[in-house]
């Protein structure tokens, strides 16, 4: 296992001294499922920004969206 710093102020840290080990795990999980959706929203951004990028290069190419729609009908 891995260790990750937070940094809190003064009073926080305190507190969290006097958790108990079961909050502790909780909040461990809750932070585990809370950075893995942010990624994922990091990747899905990315995503959509490639494909911005794919449909605008395409376009700029002359692939409008009639002419993509003509290349489906046909097949």
């Amino acid at each position: 296992m891995e260790s990750i710093i937070i940094e809190v102020d003064e009073a926080t840290a305190k507190e969290w001294q006097e958790v108990s080990p079961k909050i502790k795990e909780q909040m461990k999980e809750y932070f585990k499922e809370q950075i893995q959706m942010f990624s994922q929203g990091i990747n899905e951004a990315r995503f959509e920004a490639l494909l911005d990028k794919s449909s605008d290069e395409a376009e700029k190419n002359g692939l409008t969206e009639e002419i993509l729609q003509q290349l489906m009908n046909e097949e």
